[in-house]
C-alpha cells in the first residue's frame, strides 16, 4: 500500500481526479489516497488549507496535484504558492510526443527545466505613483546554481546528450546575465555535455521550425511557463502535458492545464492531463509495470479513435474514456 497526497481543485478537475484514480487502481497499484480538494476556497482560509496541504506532502514526499483554479479571488496564485512552500525549486516539463496522437513531431521527447522559486513569480509588485507600477525580477546566484546543477545532473541520470540554456541577458544583463554566467560556470564541470545559449525569442522560433534540435533546456520561471505551452501545443495539446515539482524532500506530479470552465459539470473532461503524470509518478514509486500497461493502453485507446472525449474528437464522455482504456488494461 502506498500513501499519497490527491489535491484536487474544482471545476472539470473533480470530474477527472477520480477517473484517473480508478485507473491507477484497475492497474493494480494499491494506494492510500490523502485527498484535499482546494475548490472556492475564500482568501482568508487559502494560507491555512495550503499549509494543510504542504503538510501532508512532507509526509508522504510525493502528491499527484490537478491544477488549482489560479487565482483565488484576493490571494496569490496557489500553483506558485504550494511550490514555494514545499522549496519545489525544480520545474521539469516533459515534451513528448503521445503515439496515437496526432502531431507534426511523431517521437519527439525533449525536457525544459525551469527554476521554480524567482524570476517575476516573486509577486513582489508595488505602485510608484499613481498610474505607474514595478514589477521585481528576483535572481540569485544561489538559486542559479541550485537548478544548474540539478539540470545536468538530470541530463546524466537520463542519458541526455546535451543542454540548452535560454534567457535574455543581451536586454536584463544583471538578472539573466547572473543566471547565464552561473550555468557557464556549471556547465564547465560537465564537459561530457554538449552546451548552447539561446535568447528566449529565437528559441520560441525554433522550437517551432526544429524541436528536435533541443534535449534538455534550461531557462527562468517565465520563460518555463511559456515555452512548456508551446512545447505542448508541439506534441498535441494538453493531453501529453507532463509536469512534475521537485524539491529535496518532497515532489509533486501535476496537470498543468486544466480549468476549462465552460465544460465544467458537463462530464466530458479529458483525463489525460492528470492521467499523464500519474504515470511517471508511478514510475518514481517503482511501479513501473503498471506504469506501462497504462500508457500501452492509452496509446490503444488513441490509436482506435472509438472513445474519446470532444476535445480529442470524440463524443465520449469522461467515464466512457476512462472505461476504455480501463478494457485496454486487460
Amino acid at each position: 500500500m502506498i500513501d499519497l497526497v490527491l489535491i484536487a481543485g474544482g471545476g472539470i478537475n473533480q470530474e477527472i481526479a477520480p477517473q484517473v484514480q480508478r485507473i491507477i487502481e484497475a492497474a493494480g497499484v494499491e494506494v492510500n489516497w490523502e485527498r484535499f480538494d482546494l475548490v472556492d476556497v475564500q482568501p482568508d482560509e487559502a494560507e491555512e488549507r495550503l499549509d494543510e496541504v504542504a503538510a501532508a506532502v512532507r509526509r508522504t514526499g510525493v502528491a499527484l496535484k490537478t491544477r488549482l483554479v489560479a487565482p483565488i479571488t484576493g490571494y496569490r496564485n496557489p500553483n506558485v504558492v504550494l511550490r514555494q512552500k514545499l522549496g519545489l525549486y525544480a520545474g521539469v516539463r516533459a515534451v513528448r510526443s503521445l503515439p496515437g496522437l496526432p502531431t507534426r513531431f511523431p517521437g519527439l521527447d525533449l525536457l525544459i527545466i525551469r527554476e521554480n522559486t524567482e524570476d517575476i513569480y516573486k509577486g513582489l509588485e508595488h505602485e510608484i505613483v499613481p498610474g505607474v507600477v514595478e514589477s521585481l525580477k528576483v535572481v540569485t546566484e544561489a538559486a542559479s546554481e541550485r537548478i544548474a546543477r540539478f539540470a545536468f545532473h538530470a541530463a546524466e541520470t537520463l542519458g541526455r546528450e546535451h543542454v540548452t540554456f535560454v534567457h535574455k541577458a543581451n536586454i536584463m544583463k544583471q538578472s539573466d546575465g547572473l543566471f547565464m554566467r552561473t550555468v557557464r560556470r556549471v556547465a564547465e564541470e560537465h564537459p561530457q555535455f554538449g552546451y548552447r545559449e539561446i535568447i528566449v525569442d529565437a528559441a520560441s522560433m525554433q522550437m517551432v521550425l526544429d524541436p528536435y534540435q533541443f534535449d534538455v533546456m534550461l531557462m527562468g520561471n517565465l520563460y518555463g511557463d511559456i515555452l512548456s505551452s508551446l512545447g505542448n501545443g508541439l506534441t498535441g495539446g494538453i493531453s501529453s502535458s507532463l509536469g512534475v515539482d521537485i524539491g529535496d524532500d518532497a515532489r509533486i506530479y501535476e496537470a498543468v492545464h486544466g480549468d476549462a470552465p465552460h465544460i465544467a459539470g458537463q462530464g466530458v473532461a479529458n483525463p489525460l492531463p492528470l492521467l499523464t503524470p500519474a504515470g511517471d509518478m508511478l514510475r518514481h514509486l517503482g511501479e513501473i509495470d503498471a506504469a506501462d500497461r497504462i500508457q500501452a493502453a492509452v496509446t490503444t485507446v488513441l490509436e482506435r479513435g472509438e472513445t474519446l472525449t470532444p476535445d480529442l474528437g470524440g463524443t465520449a464522455t469522461t467515464a466512457e474514456m476512462t472505461d476504455a482504456i480501463i478494457g485496454a488494461l486487460e
